[in-house]
This record gives C-alpha cells, sequence and structure tokens, in this order.
C-alpha cells in the first residue's frame, strides 16, 4: 500500500480515504470486479461515495498501471489488481473467471514480435469453456455448442 500511496504522491493525486479503501479492495483478493461491485463495496464504508467517482478512480488507476481492465464486449468491464502476468479463463455457461498462469506464454509475444517486425506493446489471452460448477449442475451445460 505504501508503494502505491508513494506514486499517488508523486503523480500529485490526492489520498482520499476513499481511494485509499478502493485500493484496498481490489488489492486484497484475486477477483475480477465491475464498477457496481467496487461501489456496491466501498459504500459500505463510504454511504456519499458516487459510482462517478468509482469510475474516476478505476480510470485513474488502469493508466498508472495498477489496475487491468478486462473488457467482455458490450459494455461489459471488470476490472483487477494488477500483479504478475497472467491470462484468464472465462465460463461462457455463468461468467466466472479464473486466473491462469503460463510464463511460457511470453515466447508467444516474442515469436509473433519476431515474425512481424511489429513492436509489440502487450496482449490478451483468454480462454471460454464451462466451469466445474456448471458441468457439475447437470453434466451437460455448455454442449450444444
Amino acid at each position: 500500500m505504501e508503494k502505491i500511496i508513494s506514486l499517488l504522491k508523486k503523480e500529485q493525486i490526492r489520498i482520499t480515504p476513499q481511494r485509499q479503501e478502493m485500493i484496498s479492495i481490489l488489492k486484497k483478493s484475486k477477483q475480477h470486479w465491475t464498477a457496481e461491485e467496487i461501489f456496491n463495496e466501498l459504500g459500505r464504508e463510504f454511504s456519499s461515495v458516487s459510482i462517478t467517482t468509482v469510475y474516476n478512480n478505476l480510470k485513474l488507476f488502469v493508466k498508472m498501471g495498477i489496475v487491468e481492465e478486462l473488457q467482455f464486449g458490450e459494455g461489459l468491464s471488470k476490472f483487477e489488481w494488477k500483479d504478475e502476468e497472467h491470462y484468464h479463463i472465462i465460463c461462457s455457461n455463468c461468467g466466472k473467471i479464473e486466473d491462469f498462469y503460463y510464463p511460457q506464454l511470453k515466447e508467444v509475444e516474442a515469436f509473433a514480435e519476431d515474425l512481424s517486425k511489429f513492436k509489440i506493446k502487450n496482449h490478451q489471452l483468454q480462454f471460454y469453456g464451462i466451469c466445474k460448477d456448471c458441468l457439475g449442475r447437470d453434466g451437460k451445460a455448455g454442449e450444444e455448442e
């Protein structure tokens, strides 16, 4: 937390209790949060906080590189604390997201850069399937796909 506060101060960004709590919410769990979920969680301690405040801070955190925005189309974004490089597996049935760590996938980026002669700045890799919970409900979830 001290490192993040120092970074905010360096950028001359006020350290408000709401901002600190948002950082704490994002940092403490591996959850993939919607802005509304963060708003609801934050509202437990700060009843006067607005959804606009949450969106503005999320935008700031993404710009600073401390939070990652995961876009899933149709305007749906989820946010997570940006720690070590990882990818995501998403359940096509319930929307559950799990992190997937596989360090050799960085080699794919290097290969793509070498092959294309592009300077790759970043990449996204997402896997879609049916989670074990959905499969367990009826054993057939998503089989028609």
